[in-house]
């Protein structure tokens, strides 16, 4: 009887130490801060995916472990415990450097050519690489290309898209010359290796056409540093004239 009556003695004190550590640090809220690219639930249902990791102990548990879950565009999250029951995340999102359409899908690539993911919809902001075939690819992994310098032209102005905010909605290749579109505007940047100068001078030009909504195209396929954008508008009277001769 003594014996049974300490097994069940040590039974009920372990089941309240459970309990304690259980509901004594349960996670109850849950602050996500940084990204831009995920909801705030999307990050939550991605990080608390394990068993018992809405408990402190066992989160910091399973991180230390195995690290924390992480969704495709997130490069990483820092973990801050404000007390037993808060915690905030702070995400920092991947660049996405832009996407290809591939039977449907818009398949998602980092600075490095590095295949993100595949989704059925368009990210606002992300320009779409067209008129290139890229071969096989894999999550996780670069594309498989047949050109590596065109390749490595392609990573270096989607990165330098990426790096000055510019609004591009499509990148363009013909005869391995490249072609940005920027709202209404479409720039020529011709055929090289880096295109550093042409980006940087496009920057602060390409921002004031979308702000002032203005339509035409820039040549920058021979341009050299400190050289002058000319950019050619199209003149809406020239525009309704074409319309007219259609429409007779």
């Amino acid at each position: 009887m003594r014996i049974i009556k300490k097994i069940l003695i040590l039974l009920a004190v372990l089941a309240v130490s459970i309990a304690i550590v259980y509901f004594g640090f349960h996670i109850n809220n849950v602050h996500v801060e940084g990204t831009e690219i995920y909801t705030e639930d999307e990050i939550k249902n991605s990080v608390f995916t394990r068993k018992f990791s809405d408990n402190e102990l066992g989160f910091l548990i399973y991180n230390k472990i195995f690290g924390i879950n992480k969704l495709p565009f997130v490069e990483d999250i820092d973990v801050k415990y404000n007390d037993n029951s808060t915690v905030t995340l702070h995400v920092y999102d991947k660049t996405i450097s832009g996407c290809i359409k591939y039977m449907g899908q818009f398949v998602y690539f980092d600075k490095d050519g590095i295949v993100l993911q595949s989704l059925s919809e368009h990210k606002d902001g992300v320009p779409i690489v067209t008129g290139i075939r890229f071969g096989d690819f894999t999550v996780g992994k670069a594309f498989d290309v047949d050109d590596e310098s065109l390749f490595s032209a392609i990573m270096n102005v989607s990165q330098l898209i990426a790096h000055y905010n510019i609004d591009v909605s499509q990148i363009y290749v013909n005869n391995g010359e490249i072609s940005i579109y920027s709202g209404k505007v479409k720039v020529f940047l011709g055929k090289k290796d880096m295109y550093d100068d042409q980006m940087t001078a496009l920057s602060s030009v390409l921002k004031t056409t979308a702000e002032n909504n203005i339509e035409g195209s820039i040549d920058m396929s021979n341009y050299k540093s400190g050289d002058k954008i000319i950019l050619k508008t199209v003149k809406k009277d020239k525009k309704k004239k074409n319309k007219s001769k259609k429409e007779k």
